[in-house]
C-alpha cells in the first residue's frame, strides 16, 4: 500500500506541474516517489507501478476529455469517464516502457540509472508523438515553459531535450537522498546535473538578452478577432448570419487602426468556402457567403487569413478538409493550407476497422476529414508565414520544417471552445510557446474564445486574452533571420536517445547478468592497473 500511495503521489504531483495549475516546480521532484516505489521490484511490477503513475499523471491532466464529449458529443459522464481512463491507459504505456527498459539496461549492464532513464523517458515521450494515435500532449519538457532562461537550449535539443533534463535531476536527486549507489556515482551525477543547469541557465539568460536586443528584419502589425462564437451554435445554420456578422463588424473597426493583416480563427467561416466560386447547386448559400467574405477584403483594403472547412470534390476520395485560406488585399484567394495532423477522435478515427465500431467523431461535418500533405508559406510585406491548425502547435517537428523552409512568422489558428473553462487552452498555449523557443519564431495565436495572444522567439507570452471574451487585439510582431540548429537537425537528439536505447537493450539481452559487459570491462581495467 505505501508503494501504490508513492505510485499515486507521483502522478498527481506531476500533473499539478502542467497548466493550468503551473505548479512547475512539482516535475522536478514528481518522480522521485516513483522510483522508490520500484526501488529493487521485479522488472513486471517497474512496468506496473510506472505505468500506473502515468495513468494518474494523464488522467488528471486530461479531464478536460470528459467535459468534450459530455458537452458536444452528448456521452454521458460515466461513459466519457471510461474514454478518458482508456486514453490515459494507453499513453501511460509509454510511462511504464521507459522505465522498464531504463531498469533493465541498467540491472544487466550496469549503467546508472541517471543515464539509462533519461535516455529511455526521451525516447518513448517522442516515439508517442507517432503511434499509435499521435498525441504528443504534454510532453514533460513543457513542464518547464514559462522558466525561459532555461528552456533556450530547446532550440538546439527541441522540448525532448528539457525532458530529459528534468527526469535527470529527479533521477540524481533520488541517488542522492535515496541512497542504493556508490558515492562515487552520486558524487558523479550530482556533479553533472550542477554542470548542465548552470550552463541551461547562463545560455538560456544570454540568449534571452541577446534575442531582445536584435535588430528585427521586419514588423507586421495584425488584428486578432476573437470573436467568442459559442460551440454549441457554431454550426448551427440559423446562427450563421449572426456569427457572420460579428466577424465582418469586428474586422471593419480593426480595419480602421491599419493593420498589416486581419486573421480569424480556425473555421471562423462556419461555411464551405472553395478556392473558386464554382460551387454546386445545393451549396448556393455557401458560395454567397463566400462572395461576401472577399468583398470584406475588398472593401476595407486589407488582406485576410482565416480558417473555414472546405470540400474535396474529386472523385477519388471526397471528403472535407480543415483549411486555412489567404485572401488577398483585393479580394482574391492568394492560397490555403490543409490542416496536415488531424485531432484523433475529433476529425478523424484511428484504426478505424476496429476502433471505429464502438466510437464516433465528435466534429460535426460530413466524415472523416481528409489530411493535407503541403505546408505552403504565405508571403506579406517581407514576411512568410506559416500556417498551424489548433493543435498542430503540439506538433514540434511541423513548426520545425517550416522554418527550415525559410517561415519566419507563424501563425496559430485555434478553436478552443471545445474545452470549456478547463485546463486544455492553458496548455495548448504553452506548447505553443515552446514552438516559438525550439525555432526562434515569433508566433500570431488567434483562439476563437481565447486565449489568443502573441509570443516572442524566446517563448515570452504578451498580450494574452481572456477566456470567452469577445475582442479584437492588435499587436505588432517582428522577427529575424537565421535558423535554430533544431531548425536545421530536427529530432536529432531525440533519435540519438533511441539509437541508445535499442544498443543498451540489445546489450542487455546479449549478455547475461552475472558478467554485464560494463563490469567486465570495470573489472579488466582493475586487474591490468594491479598488474602494472
Amino acid at each position: 500500500m505505501t508503494r501504490w500511495g508513492l505510485v499515486a503521489a507521483s502522478g498527481a504531483a506531476l500533473a499539478l506541474a502542467f497548466p493550468k495549475f503551473d505548479l512547475n516546480l512539482m516535475a522536478w521532484v514528481a518522480f522521485i516517489p516513483l522510483l522508490y516505489a520500484i526501488a529493487d521490484q521485479p522488472l513486471r511490477r517497474v512496468f506496473l507501478y510506472s505505468w500506473s503513475q502515468g495513468l494518474f499523471f494523464f488522467t488528471g491532466s486530461l479531464y478536460w476529455v470528459v467535459i468534450t464529449l459530455h458537452n458536444f458529443a452528448d456521452v454521458g459522464y460515466p461513459l466519457a469517464s471510461l474514454f478518458l481512463l482508456m486514453l490515459a491507459a494507453v499513453l501511460a504505456v509509454y510511462s511504464g516502457m521507459a522505465f522498464l527498459t531504463a531498469e533493465f539496461v541498467t540491472r544487466r549492464v550496469l549503467i546508472p540509472r541517471f543515464i539509462t532513464v533519461p535516455i529511455a523517458w526521451t525516447t518513448f515521450e517522442w516515439l508517442r508523438s507517432f503511434f499509435p494515435i499521435g498525441f504528443p500532449w504534454n510532453p514533460l519538457g513543457n513542464a518547464a515553459w514559462n522558466n525561459l532562461q532555461l528552456v533556450q537550449f530547446a532550440e538546439m535539443t527541441g522540448v525532448y531535450g528539457v525532458s530529459a533534463l528534468i527526469i535527470f535531476f529527479n533521477v540524481v536527486v533520488f541517488s542522492v537522498i535515496g541512497g542504493g549507489q556508490s558515492r562515487r556515482v552520486q558524487v558523479w551525477s550530482l556533479s553533472t546535473l550542477t554542470a548542465f543547469m548552470l550552463i541551461a541557465l547562463v545560455f538560456g539568460s544570454y540568449r534571452i538578452a541577446q534575442l531582445d536586443h536584435a535588430v528585427a528584419d521586419g514588423k507586421l502589425k495584425v488584428a486578432m478577432v476573437q470573436a467568442n462564437i459559442p460551440q454549441s451554435v457554431k454550426w448551427d445554420p440559423t446562427f450563421l448570419p449572426t456569427s457572420f456578422k460579428t466577424y465582418l463588424d469586428q474586422s471593419q473597426r480593426a480595419a480602421l487602426e491599419q493593420p498589416d493583416l486581419i486573421i480569424w480563427p480556425e473555421a471562423a467561416a462556419a461555411f464551405i468556402f472553395q478556392p473558386s466560386d464554382n460551387y454546386p447547386t445545393q451549396l448556393a448559400v455557401h458560395a454567397m457567403y463566400r462572395s461576401r467574405l472577399l468583398d470584406l477584403a475588398r472593401s476595407t483594403g486589407k488582406p485576410l487569413l482565416f480558417g473555414a472547412p472546405a470540400l474535396n470534390l474529386d472523385h477519388r476520395e471526397i471528403g472535407e478538409y480543415n483549411r486555412a485560406y489567404m485572401v488577398s488585399d483585393h479580394g482574391e484567394v492568394e492560397g490555403f493550407y490543409d490542416k496536415i495532423h488531424l485531432v484523433p477522435f475529433g476529425e478523424y478515427v484511428p484504426m478505424r476497422a476496429v476502433l471505429g465500431l464502438v466510437v464516433n467523431r465528435i466534429v460535426e461535418g460530413f466524415g472523416d476529414l481528409i489530411p493535407g500533405s503541403q505546408q505552403p508559406l504565405f508571403p506579406l510585406k517581407g514576411a512568410k508565414l506559416a500556417v498551424l491548425i489548433c493543435y498542430e502547435s503540439v506538433f514540434p517537428d511541423l513548426s520545425r520544417m517550416a522554418a527550415a523552409k525559410g517561415a519566419n512568422v507563424l501563425v496559430n489558428i485555434t478553436n478552443d471552445a471545445w474545452y470549456g473553462n478547463s485546463s486544455a487552452p492553458y496548455q495548448l498555449l504553452a506548447m505553443a510557446a515552446m514552438r516559438s523557443v525550439e525555432t526562434h519564431l515569433p508566433m500570431i495565436r488567434v483562439a476563437n474564445t481565447g486565449i489568443s495572444a502573441i509570443i516572442s522567439p524566446t517563448g515570452r507570452i504578451a498580450a494574452p486574452t481572456e477566456l470567452f471574451t469577445r475582442k479584437t487585439e492588435i499587436e505588432s510582431v517582428q522577427w529575424r533571420s537565421g535558423r535554430t540548429l533544431y531548425a536545421m537537425v530536427g529530432d536529432a537528439f531525440a533519435r540519438l536517445c533511441g539509437a541508445m536505447t535499442v544498443l543498451g537493450v540489445a546489450l542487455g539481452w546479449l549478455h547475461p547478468r552475472r558478467q554485464a559487459p560494463l563490469k567486465a570491462f570495470t573489472a579488466g581495467l582493475i586487474s591490468a592497473n594491479g598488474h602494472r
